[in-house]
């Protein structure tokens, strides 16, 4: 009987270690470290076996103490059951390490929002694309897009409702391209797009069509929400040989886009130095807001019924110690518009402003002074904090404060704008209408505004002796202001000739080189006295 128990539980050890053996040959197939020792393991699984065939071969064939036999066979038992358990358990571990560690590759190599593929796994994509396409000798398209004022959405809705919106365009891309086309989110709202194959005719039709699922509006929370792309695009072996390259400069052509207003722009030469000069006239701006590198340049206002300076605007001019030249506004405010730089900026602008407003007030002097405004600020709810705890910081009249904002400025989304223009006005700021005629005027926003100046731009009222369209255009802005109950103010006057028509025509206040440049805050005052007993 013991013998019958000696021989089963030998033969169930045999099963056992053959059972050893798949899990053991697995883990050779996926063990990328210590491969030769399971090699050697399973070498000493089959020895096993064969010394286990041996022992049961002399159970069947001779006769020993059968108590011995019974002893040996357990042993024997337990071990295979002890190296099958072990090397089952290596296996299943090895699985999960493999699982977790795919599973980390997976997350290192795509985005956590919309599980689209990350930058560095686009740039593997790319460059495999580009091995293919030397082979083939076929093109690749890069697009590069990002959304249009989305960071709007974050502020208005929060950032939940902002990544819910991300999470939602990644269909709408899918759905302009090929199942081998790759998507990839590179952060924010930055979005990429490979297409191996694709010509450039191609492209811009993909382009399109991308442009054309965007249009679509979104829906949160029952309303809808209308959002637009910007795509550049950058060709191979045209535009670039590897994929840094490619990204660039479709980054460079988006830009180009956006600069332009149009939907996707294709990647130029030509546009690279803009760009780098872009980027160095950036990192310079900061540098110059930083160090304090700017300046402000105050024009006076002369108002023509009270025969005396009314008021200055202040305007910011940039030293660049480099160059020793100023740089006018138009030269860095739109680079300052695109990179963010325009809230230290303006930030910098109106805290110089209202110091130079408390020094003057402090030597009993009353100059108001108005300030420009652009059209990120309108749509920052931190303007409205800004000029509050500017307030509070110097203790200036917020009556003798003219914020100056065009009417384009607000059109992005109006209702916000108007919201932060109620709340400064609350503060008992001022509001003129900036440029008015020379981008969308619309009267029923003219007439919400808590304006109390409308300015007539410069380019009607320098040719409007000229240009009988300009004279028209003036005089109608003119008659307008004033039965609206605004303030008429004529820019750019620099003819005492133009200055007496605009007088007859019944124009309030006028500002311009006739009247006075713009000048440094240590001039201002000499001069005001001189227009103040002078008429110009």
């Amino acid at each position: 009987m013991m013998k019958s128990f000696a021989i089963f539980f030998v033969a169930a050890g045999i099963i056992g270690l053959l059972i050893a053996l798949l899990p053991t040959h697995r883990i050779c197939r996926k063990a990328e470290h210590h491969f030769t020792a399971w090699r050697i393991l399973g070498g000493f699984i089959l020895f096993f076996i064969i010394g286990y065939f041996s022992y049961l071969y002399l159970l069947l064939t001779h006769s020993t103490v059968p108590f011995i036999e019974l002893m040996v066979s357990l042993v024997l038992f337990g071990g295979s059951i002890f190296v099958a358990t072990v090397v089952r358990l290596s296996l299943l571990s090895i699985e999960e390490l493999q699982k977790a560690a795919e599973i980390e590759r997976h997350r290192a190599l795509h985005d956590e929002l919309t599980d689209l593929p990350n930058r560095a796994l686009l740039h593997e994509r790319i460059d495999q694309a580009i091995l293919d396409a030397r082979r083939n000798n076929s093109p690749i398209a890069v697009l590069l897009m990002d959304l249009d004022r989305f960071k709007e959405i974050n502020d208005t809705l929060g950032h939940y409702y902002g990544d819910y919106v991300l999470q939602l365009i990644a269909p709408r891309l899918r759905s302009c391209i090929r199942e081998s086309d790759t998507i990839s989110r590179l952060g924010g709202d930055e979005f990429a797009v490979v297409l191996p194959g694709v010509n450039l005719e191609k492209a811009a039709a993909i382009s399109e069509k991308i442009v054309h699922a965007m249009e679509e509006s979104f829906q949160i929370e029952g309303n809808d929400l209308h959002l637009d792309i910007s795509i550049g695009i950058a060709m191979y072996p045209e535009h670039g040989l590897d994929s840094d390259t490619l990204l660039q400069h479709a980054d460079i052509a988006m830009y180009e886009a956006k600069r332009c207003e149009g939907n996707y722009a294709v990647y130029d030469a030509e546009q690279d130095q803009h760009s780098m000069d872009r980027l160095m006239l950036t990192v310079d701006l900061r540098k110059a807001v930083e160090k304090d590198q700017l300046v402000l340049y105050y024009q006076p206002k002369f108002s023509l019924v009270e025969n005396r300076v009314c008021g200055v605007e202040a305007l910011v001019r940039w030293q660049q110690p480099e160059q020793g030249s100023l740089l006018l506004p138009d030269d860095f405010i739109p680079v300052a518009e695109q990179t963010g730089l325009i809230r230290p900026l303006t930030y910098w602008v109106l805290d110089s402003a209202f110091a130079q407003l408390h020094h003057w007030q402090q030597a009993g002097h009353h100059i108001p002074i108005a300030i420009n405004l652009s059209a990120k600020n309108l749509h920052d709810s931190e303007t409205y904090t800004q000029v509050r705890d500017l307030l509070a910081k110097w203790q200036v009249n917020a009556a003798d404060i003219t914020l100056e904002i065009t009417e384009s400025s607000m059109m992005a989304d109006p209702a916000r704008a108007f919201r932060i223009i109620e709340d400064l006005h609350s503060l008992g700021i001022q509001f003129a209408v900036d440029d008015f005629g020379t981008g969308y005027s619309s009267l029923s926003n003219l007439k919400q505004l808590p304006a109390t100046e409308l300015k007539i731009d410069k380019t009607f009222v320098m040719d409007m002796l000229r240009d009988e369209n300009d004279m028209v255009i003036v005089k109608a802005t003119i008659d307008l202001a004033n039965n609206l109950g605004l303030r008429p103010i004529a820019e750019g006057v620099e003819q005492k000739a133009i200055l007496e028509e605009l007088a007859r025509l019944g124009c309030e206040t006028v500002q311009g080189f006739h009247i006075c440049p713009p000048l440094a805050a240590k001039d201002v005052l000499a001069h005001i006295h001189r227009l103040n007993n002078t008429r110009p």
